[in-house]
């Protein structure tokens, strides 16, 4: 399967095809055959709106998770708070894609207070943590966004978070075992559909399915892993400069947009 908005349509196209019904985390049981399609957003909130758009346009909906603390975005500032609600205005869920990372090896102290473990932690006393911090964290963007999140995705998860089998109180684990491994899940990462996702489609051995796709890799034509990379590069620098003219006045002093370009 290509990494095109057109390949990503005849994916749809197919999943209908084979009467798969397209639903969310709160209502496939609904379904007696469903696929939920979830999308994961690393990089780039407007590469997220593209692909968000082009749903739109195929009568799907889907769900959308977000970092809440990302180097490449800021779920606050005034930007990407708006192309936010325009993909929920577009029907799509919002959930909160949380980095384990961050807090691997921090251990909490009265009051919900963390410190960084010196003598290291037992796998309860960690997972316990992770557990304050998903909901910590689901609370804050909640707040940020003015919107319910409900769904928790981990990002780029560990071995003990694929088997932990966690259930959060106020949220969705997209992989807990029902979404894990009792769907059949296919994910694009790296690029890479490492399965055959349209002969499995066509198959029709799985009456559910869960499929991760990262709108980061998609454009209009079939482009190298490289070259998507690079193409964002570019973006990014000019985005920069713009963002630099906002709060620099007279940047054009210093460098022109075209020494940028």
């Amino acid at each position: 399967m290509k990494f095109t908005y057109h390949a990503y349509g005849q994916l749809i196209e197919l999943l209908r095809e084979n009467d798969y019904t397209i639903s969310s985390y709160h209502d496939y049981d609904a379904h007696g055959k469903c696929v939920i399609l979830r999308h994961d957003i690393d990089v780039c909130l407007e590469r997220a709106m593209k692909f968000a758009t082009f749903e739109r346009e195929q009568n799907v909906v889907s769900t959308y998770f977000i970092l809440l603390s990302s180097n490449h975005y800021n779920i606050s500032s005034r930007t990407n708070h708006r192309i936010i609600h325009e993909l929920a205005g577009m029907g799509h869920e919002i959930g909160l894609h949380f980095d384990e990372t961050k807090y691997r090896g921090v251990e909490m102290e009265g009051g919900g207070h963390i410190r960084k473990s010196h003598a290291g932690m037992n796998r309860a006393d960690d997972r316990a943590r992770l557990m304050y911090e998903v909901e910590r964290e689901r609370r804050i963007m909640s707040d940020i966004l003015d919107m319910n999140i409900s769904a928790v995705s981990m990002h780029r998860p560990s071995e003990d978070s694929l088997t932990a089998e966690w259930q959060f109180k106020n949220a969705v684990n997209s992989y807990s075992k029902t979404f894990y491994r009792d769907f059949k899940y296919l994910s694009d990462s790296r690029r890479n559909w490492r399965e055959p996702i349209l002969d499995i489609v066509k198959s029709n051995r799985h009456k559910r399915l869960h499929i991760l796709t990262h709108p980061f890799w998609y454009s209009e034509d079939e482009v190298t892993a490289s070259e998507a990379i690079r193409s964002h590069i570019g973006t990014a620098r000019i985005r920069c400069y713009s963002e630099l003219k906002e709060n620099i006045s007279g940047i054009e002093e210093f460098m022109q947009e075209w020494e940028v370009t």
